[in-house]
């Protein structure tokens, strides 16, 4: 039997759905391992490591890059008629008064620039989705990764980000679903 034309099956259409929605998540596993890659998220215990003692005296403290908090002031009352007590601690080491701010500030900025690549990583995929690919499944797939993308990474820093920098991301969205409505859904 010879075909001189190349047939045309139409695939069910829970099967194209199953490849666009398997698009859109593989694209945002993709662009999360590649931002761990590029981009390790700072680890706590790098800038703060664990001490299994704290030191009990404010020399030692400082010298092992604590803060000591006197407490001599509140000394707690005796009953009468009562043993003596062993002498308590005139104070405390905090040992992460000083590592925590600087660890805190690697993480905002590690929030920041994990937001910045994958909003740009989302917007290249959409871009490349409203391109003529030649099927409309894949076209869809990356369109969509790209707005799931968008929708995740300012999710994942909204609560940090500044007021004006929140207007611009509802902006960018709003540009963005505008252009991929007109662009792929003409009347």
């Amino acid at each position: 039997m010879e075909h001189t034309a190349k047939e045309h099956v139409k695939k069910p259409r829970f099967v194209r759905w199953a490849v666009m929605v398997g698009i859109v998540v593989a694209l945002n596993l993709f662009f999360f391992a590649a931002r761990s890659l590029v981009m390790p998220m700072p680890q706590y215990n790098d800038y703060c490591p664990v001490t299994t003692s704290a030191p009990q005296d404010s020399q030692s403290c400082s010298t092992a890059g604590g803060v000591w908090t006197d407490t001599s002031g509140a000394e707690a009352p005796t009953a009468p008629g009562s043993k003596a007590m062993p002498p308590a601690p005139t104070g405390y080491c905090d040992m992460q008064a000083k590592c925590q701010p600087i660890y805190q500030k690697a993480y905002d900025q590690f929030q920041l620039y994990s937001f910045v690549l994958e909003v740009g990583l989302g917007v290249l995929a959409i871009i490349v989705g409203v391109l003529p690919l030649g099927s409309s499944i894949v076209s869809t797939g990356l369109t969509y990764g790209g707005v799931i993308a968008f929708i995740v990474a300012s999710g994942q820093y909204w609560s940090d980000a500044s007021s004006w920098l929140r207007l611009a991301i509802s902006l960018i969205a709003l540009a963005a679903l505008i252009y991929i409505g007109v662009r792929r859904f003409r009347d």
